[in-house]
């Protein structure tokens, strides 16, 4: 927990993320970042518990299209978006103090439901 109030959130270079929606691709890749691990969401909140460890997580998610662009629009809502169905696999490892925690490979990630596209709204609609 920082002043800000903040928590579980780092900042990230902006390399991490690559997006091309004419190609229907992108990818978020963070290599040994370093959070602090809160051990519990009441110790993140209140900070009244054990302080943080720290901890090294490491994450690849990558979509692609599958679908045709769907654009959406909702004035009341404040809310526009183009959008296309698309497939998403992860992977990541963590490491905190003695545990280590480590998901299939990426080309095993199966996709429930996502989306890529481009949205826009409240102040920005």
């Amino acid at each position: 927990n920082t002043q800000s109030g903040l928590f579980w959130t780092i900042v990230i270079e902006s390399e991490s993320v690559r997006v091309d929606l004419g190609a229907g691709t992108a990818l978020y890749e963070l290599r040994d970042a370093h959070p602090k691990d809160y051990i519990t969401f009441e110790n993140a909140i209140l900070g009244n518990g054990p302080s943080p460890r720290p901890a090294v997580v490491s994450f690849k998610v990558q979509w692609t299209a599958i679908g045709p662009e769907q654009n959406f629009d909702n004035p009341a809502q404040k809310y526009r978006a183009t959008m296309r169905n698309a497939s998403a696999q992860m992977e990541w490892s963590a490491r905190s103090d003695d545990y280590e925690f480590q998901s299939a490979p990426l080309a095993s990630s199966t996709t429930d439901a996502a989306q890529l596209g481009q949205e826009s709204n409240g102040s920005f609609y």
